[in-house]
């Protein structure tokens, strides 16, 4: 898994495509791995989502085609994916400040954010504590459904053209409603007769084929024959997996970055390849996620290569 010269062909697709819809599912196979896991190394990478960073490509575009003069308004919003020249103008005010309209002039202050392009600069400055486990069929009971975006990218959203919304504390809907509604009831106030116990206990799993369009993701704990009303249950396939500790509060600020060295560093320097047919776990277990003694963990699930 070559993730520099596959990332490099993602933004080369990328480019070729401004004018087309962009499927991210392609542009995760390209580099090999889910589109969650996608997600979060391109947003530590570049300091912003996909979605985020297509709209600017296209918006940049967009000026040059502008001040050509020869293309109408609403034909170079058809042409890089809005609806109407309303929502193009829209977008168009919030990245350069001033309206297509006005951008046909001369002396307007405007924007360009050009290609972007990856090289590798560090690698293995820091260790990376895994293990190899082997695991049969195991289920998982709690919250389906597919999560949105935050403006960093902690997770993937929809290609929309009013760029990521905001999400708050950056969890992101689907934990949030986890944790509101169900985090206490789920664990039965952690006591002995606690519907679940280590090693999945909350834990998040993150499958490599979306659902329209959007990750498909599970929120919960391993499943022991009891569940709360209101959750399903969801099978994991028997899997090989790299385990990889963190000790490090979770969050934006540490998710994606744990992901960034597991998928640029440790599988290059692996024999082993994403295994496609089982998702990614991100593992929490009891205490204080914020605190920097946290140790939490990512499930990887592979194949040799």
């Amino acid at each position: 898994m070559d993730w520099m010269n596959g990332l490099n062909r993602v933004m080369g697709y990328i480019e070729e495509n401004l004018t087309e819809p962009l499927d991210r599912e392609i542009l995760a196979r390209m580099v090999g791995c889910s589109i969650y896991e996608f997600s979060k190394v391109f947003s530590y990478l570049t300091g912003m989502s996909v979605s985020e960073y297509i709209r600017r490509r296209r918006l940049s575009q967009a000026v040059f085609d502008l001040q050509g003069g020869r293309e109408k308004i609403v034909d170079i919003a058809l042409k890089y994916g809005y609806e109407s020249p309303a929502a193009f103008t829209r977008a168009f005010k919030e990245l350069h400040g001033t309206t297509p309209q006005s951008a046909r002039g001369t002396g307007i202050a405007l924007k360009t954010y050009p290609p972007m392009s990856f090289s590798l600069t560090m690698t293995g400055a820091h260790s990376l504590n895994f293990r190899i486990e082997k695991r049969e069929v195991f289920q998982i009971a709690g919250l389906a459904g597919c999560d949105e975006d935050c403006p960093a990218g902690d997770c993937q959203a929809d290609d929309s053209q009013a760029g990521d919304s905001q999400a708050g504390d950056c969890l992101t809907p689907l934990w949030r409603t986890f944790m509101e509604n169900y985090n206490t009831s789920f664990w039965n106030g952690g006591g002995a007769d606690s519907y679940y116990t280590a090693p999945f206990w909350q834990v998040g799993a993150y499958w490599f084929e979306p659902v329209n369009g959007k990750i498909k993701t599970m929120i919960g704990a391993e499943y022991k024959g009891r569940k709360p009303e209101g959750t399903t249950v969801e099978t994991i396939p028997a899997a090989t997996w790299a385990v990889f500790s963190f000790t490090s509060p979770t969050g934006i600020k540490y998710v994606p970055a744990a992901y960034t060295k597991i998928m640029t560093e440790w599988f290059p320097a692996s024999r082993y390849q994403r295994d496609e047919r089982t998702p990614s776990l991100e593992v929490f277990p009891g205490g204080n996620a914020a605190d920097e003694g946290y140790v939490w963990e990512i499930w990887m699930p592979v194949k040799a290569s």
